[in-house]
């Protein structure tokens, strides 16, 4: 009978009954095979260096890592961007063009979807942020605001920073000052400047000037993004943000200057130079609030506040310019002939 035994192959000829087959030995070196590790019971957390929560570093194994997919200099999946973008704007438009209180349910669930996003990506620093209570509070704001006005707005967001700081000692946690401090922090990022969007809806034809504010937002994140992927090439603040770019600005303020004129001369009847101010000023905001939440995104090492939305990241990553802008928007609507 030929043999067939080698490095690679078995041996052809079994052995005797009773005694075991022969096991054909390599030349190279063995590797031992990771043993699972059950850590649902044993309080243990996972410590990538520990072999006792991560069996590769048992056996001197790399855990190979997932490579992101590079989208060239889009820097994004671009159609699944376009398409959930014009999604949430015919949404948001409709709402508040057929039912505009349909819109404050929209508003709802955003700022419940993006403090939780939030709360979770600030708990990375070791604090414990108060999810159920900041999430609870920041609703309760916004039904406020738009039953109440300013004033109930102010008493409910001082009820809740009371019913956060209660929560945190009934809890008895170790770090409650910084606990307390970052679940104030969300609820005010959050919560309190979605009120000043609420407050705009709730004054005469409150519908458009929302959708002034927002069509100008938009605009002004569609022109720095179209800009500075076409010509960015100066950063503003390469260690914050490395692909916002001074090319990418003037884009936001082309953009931003031509809707807001065009809707202020169509839906308001106001001079032209009022468009004009809010293409300088709303830009200017919106850049500010992209670099608030890249700041935060770098400090804990984080790509995207979520994942809920594909294209875009989370919830909180398509707040970031319209959060810190809407209550500039409120003054400049107050200030401005021809609004408010």
């Amino acid at each position: 009978m030929i043999s067939l035994t080698g490095p690679d192959n078995p041996a052809s000829d079994p052995a005797p009954l009773g005694e075991p087959d022969p096991v054909a030995h390599t030349s190279g070196p063995d590797t031992p095979f990771p043993k699972r590790r059950d850590l649902r019971n044993s309080g243990k957390d996972y410590s990538p260096e520990d072999p006792e929560t991560n069996p590769a570093a048992e056996t001197g194994q790399d855990v190979p890592e997932v490579a992101e997919k590079d989208y060239g200099k889009a820097g994004r999946n671009l159609p699944a961007a376009i398409g959930i973008g014009l999604l949430i704007g015919g949404v948001v438009l409709a709402s508040l063009i057929v039912f505009p209180i349909s819109f404050l349910f929209i508003i709802l669930i955003a700022i419940v979807a993006a403090m939780w996003e939030l709360a979770n990506a600030l708990s990375r620093s070791g604090s414990l942020v108060s999810r159920i209570p900041t999430m609870v509070s920041a609703a309760c704001m916004v039904l406020a605001t738009f039953v109440g006005g300013r004033e109930a707005l102010w008493v409910t967001f001082a009820a809740s920073a009371g019913a956060v700081m209660l929560f945190t000692m009934v809890e008895r946690r170790k770090n409650a000052v910084k606990d307390v401090s970052l679940s104030l922090f969300a609820l005010t990022y959050v919560g309190l400047m979605a009120c000043f969007v609420v407050y705009l809806l709730t004054q005469p034809d409150g519908n458009l000037y929302v959708i002034l504010f927002l069509a100008s937002v938009v605009a002004s994140d569609t022109g720095g993004y179209v800009f500075g992927v076409l010509w960015g090439k100066h950063p503003i603040a390469p260690r914050i943000s490395p692909k916002k770019s001074w090319e990418g600005y003037i884009g936001s303020v082309i953009f931003a200057a031509a809707v807001a004129t065009t809707l202020a001369l169509t839906l308001f009847d106001a001079p032209f130079w009022t468009g004009l101010v809010f293409g300088v000023v709303i830009p200017a905001f919106a850049t500010l609030g992209d670099f608030s939440e890249s700041m935060i995104k770098r400090d804990l090492d984080l790509k995207d506040m979520g994942t809920l939305l594909p294209g875009h990241g989370g919830v909180m990553d398509r707040l970031d310019s319209i959060l810190p802008t809407a209550p500039v928007a409120l003054v400049m609507f107050s200030v401005l002939p021809g609004y408010l």
